[in-house]
């Protein structure tokens, strides 16, 4: 009997080393002091109006704190964070991509207006095809706007698919456009000739043609003057006035009408043109050309 009552102070001298070595380390909560001092420790409780309990880091008795010194108490400030959470995925995340687009495949050799085109022209021109229209009306006017794709460049060497009847033409900064044209009921290997316009010709047409208008018309008006003259003044025996002013007025004409002529041929051979060649055939001549759409501006 003599051995135990040792026995039973060691083992409480080692738990109490053991609960106060716990509580040393488990200072999670302050105490914030009016004097500006803090306390640190563990909070056994709080009462407000009347004091605050609290065993302080490092020691083994409950210090009171009488509430009137008080300023604030922190519970758990210094508890270990725990690591941030990941939220739940945002729009884009998580979620398998979107399928690709599956590209059209390629029009094939072999259907009706499908053709694989070859371009030869002496100038460098690239082939267009009409998009989609737009229409619109601004202060009661209507208009229609026409999208134009290109489709490529000289010599071209492009499969390309005009199964849907579209029309087709040429854009060039050097050569006039030519009338639009299609591939309808051609297939396989064709080439398009391109006997190119001349921007120069046409403009020398367009003067011609304003000249020639002009001169027509004034010659016009003094031949008819001179002519009412000449009536009115028949017993006259004095007409040379008359007959000068219809002589300028014949010239005035016949030369308008032949410079207005001249601007009307001049103008239509100032436009480009082209022929489609299919390979195997002779050449088919002039492109089937398409009439011209006037409610889009085409003329």
């Amino acid at each position: 009997m003599r051995h135990r009552f040792p026995i039973i102070a060691t083992l409480t001298a080692v738990s109490l080393l053991l609960g106060g070595s716990a509580r040393a380390d488990d200072g999670e909560d302050e105490v914030t002091l009016k004097n500006g001092g803090t306390i640190r420790g563990t909070v056994v409780s709080s009462e407000p109006g009347e004091s605050v309990k609290i065993i302080e880091l490092g020691a083994k008795e409950v210090r009171v704190v009488p509430w009137a010194q008080v300023s604030d108490v922190e519970r758990g400030k210094f508890a270990p964070k725990s690591a941030p959470q990941p939220g739940p995925a945002g729009p884009g995340y998580g979620a398998a991509p979107p399928p690709k687009p599956i590209p059209a495949p390629e029009p094939a050799l072999g259907a009706p207006g499908v053709v694989r085109l070859h371009v030869e022209s002496p100038q460098p021109v690239r082939v267009v095809t009409e998009g989609a229209t737009t229409y619109g009306a601004v202060r009661g006017y209507g208009f229609a706007i026409q999208e134009i794709k290109h489709v490529c460049a000289s010599p071209c060497d492009k499969v390309i698919d005009g199964t849907d009847g579209r029309r087709f033409s040429l854009a060039s900064e050097e050569v006039p456009p030519p009338d639009p044209f299609t591939f309808a009921q051609m297939t396989g290997d064709v080439t398009l000739h391109v006997d190119p316009g001349s921007y120069g010709r046409r403009t020398a047409a367009s003067w011609l043609n304003i000249l020639g208008l002009t001169a027509a018309v004034t010659g016009g008006t003094l031949w008819f003057v001179s002519s009412i003259g000449t009536d009115v003044d028949s017993d006259s025996s004095n007409d040379d006035g008359g007959g000068a002013l219809k002589t300028v007025g014949i010239v005035s004409l016949i030369g308008g009408g032949a410079a207005l002529a001249g601007g009307i041929v001049l103008w239509a051979t100032s436009g480009t043109s082209v022929t489609l060649e299919q390979r195997g055939e002779k050449p088919a001549g002039k492109a089937a050309q398409v009439k011209p759409r006037y409610w889009l501006g085409e003329f």
